[in-house]
């Protein structure tokens, strides 16, 4: 029977010899696919997916390369306007909350709370204000072009590509429509009717 410093001495080998390297001797890999993986070619079978194919479509709501305008060039501007349409239906609970937030976080330090231009950069003087979402041309512009000025910037505005994702940013053009319908009653109110005596 084997006494425990066998075993100690048997381990210690064991560990010592594990640590050698060399490229004809590399060792025991606890996890080989890590290290070495298999890489699938374009259009050949995969067992890894339900569907047996490596090729898979885009996960939803993804955004192919190249297919959302270029920037910095006027005519791309004008083509957002058909161009771009907004592929998400989002409840008016995420536009109130989600957007609602995205919108105070990103861009109501400029265009304020409500909008209409007289954020907290704007009030203290460190830039001019930016047009209201409440009046025009801002309060009729095609939603492409709105997506295309979040995307690329426009004027004083900077991109904010990199601070929100595809879906953050319609949320965000949702919420600010929110806004716009919700002035535009007061705004548009029907006169009264007038009175003959």
């Amino acid at each position: 029977m084997l006494k425990s410093y066998h075993i100690l001495l048997i381990m210690l080998v064991l560990g010592f010899t594990s640590c050698i390297r060399s490229e004809k001797k590399p060792g025991r890999e606890y996890v080989p696919d890590m290290s070495n993986p298999y890489a699938y070619e374009a259009g050949s079978p995969n067992p890894i997916f339900k569907d047996g194919k490596s090729n898979q479509l885009a996960p939803e709501g993804s955004v192919g390369r190249g297919k959302y305008i270029y920037p910095l060039q006027q005519e791309e501007y004008e083509r957002a306007a058909t161009e771009i349409k907004n592929p998400f239906a989002f409840t008016a609970e995420e536009i109130d909350g989600e957007g609602k937030k995205l919108f105070k976080v990103n861009c109501a330090i400029c265009h304020g709370d409500k909008g209409d231009g007289q954020g907290h950069l704007v009030q203290i003087n460190k830039f001019p204000p930016p047009p209201s979402y409440l009046t025009e041309p801002l309060l009729s512009k095609p939603e492409g072009q709105r997506y295309h000025t979040l995307m690329y910037g426009k004027g004083l505005m900077g991109s904010h590509a990199s601070q929100l994702n595809h879906r953050e940013r319609w949320l965000v053009l949702s919420y600010v429509k929110s806004l716009q319908a919700s002035a535009q009653p007061a705004a548009e109110a029907p006169a009264a009717p007038e009175t003959t005596k």
